[in-house]
């Protein structure tokens, strides 16, 4: 009986070791959050996990968040006002440094899209886009051309403007079988910066439309010119 009762706690916590993430020690990963957009009710939000939990602090949209500690590599992103989960995060095993794209979901909360923070491919002066509408999008960065099916993202590199302050941006949306413009500007030339943009559906005026967040970061010394 002894032996069944040891078995059958052993087995609890390596489910629960499973299920909420192994702890870890304090300061070995770090997350930096940001959110396409933030409904008025959500409040401050915190990290959790049944044993542990991190200090509530303000889910921000215009920017990244600062560096927080997560209790572990499988975590809640907890609002403390609705006292309710709103995304479920499963960080990679390898790497000690993440953003956490949360995108607005069909159900109630947030689906996360997790990028190394110290990613070589996204570097200054690169665009992430994520289309987190509901039909396909495309833009020409410069004399770069994308693509981008509902639901999926990725790093763009805009080219063909050389040592040009500003190069041309044009974003666009597939209807049908026909390409409609959003929009068509001027973009920044950066090399310390590198940008988010998501597409979405403005719950409004319901149309595909964008938003876009910078972020400040050291150039990196073999960057291009753009060329």
């Amino acid at each position: 009986m002894r032996s069944v009762i040891r078995f059958v706690l052993i087995s609890l916590f390596v489910f629960s070791s499973a299920v909420f993430g192994a702890p870890m020690k304090k300061g070995e990963v770090e997350v930096r959050l940001l959110a396409e957009r933030i409904p008025k009710n959500l409040g401050k939000i915190l990290l959790a996990t049944k044993e542990a939990r991190s200090d509530p602090f303000d889910l921000p949209m215009n920017n990244l968040s600062k560096p927080q500690k997560p209790p572990a590599r499988l975590f809640s992103i907890w609002s403390v006002d609705r006292n309710a989960s709103i995304a479920t995060v499963k960080l990679p095993e390898d790497g000690k440094s993440f953003i956490i794209l949360l995108l607005p979901d069909s159900k109630p909360g947030y689906k996360p899209v997790i990028i190394p923070f110290r990613d070589p491919n996204f570097r200054a002066g690169d665009i992430y886009f994520y289309n987190n509408a509901n039909k396909p999008v495309m833009g020409v960065l410069g004399t770069t051309k994308f693509s981008l099916n509902p639901n999926s993202g990725k790093v763009v590199r805009p080219r063909g403007f050389g040592n040009e302050r500003y190069y041309h941006a044009i974003l666009g949306v597939r209807e049908g079988t026909k390409n409609k413009v959003i929009k068509s500007m001027k973009w920044p030339s950066s090399k310390i910066t590198r940008n988010y943009v998501f597409f979405y559906v403005d719950p409004v005026r319901k149309r595909i439309t964008y938003r876009a967040v910078d972020e400040f970061i050291m150039p990196r010394k073999d960057a291009g010119d753009g060329s």
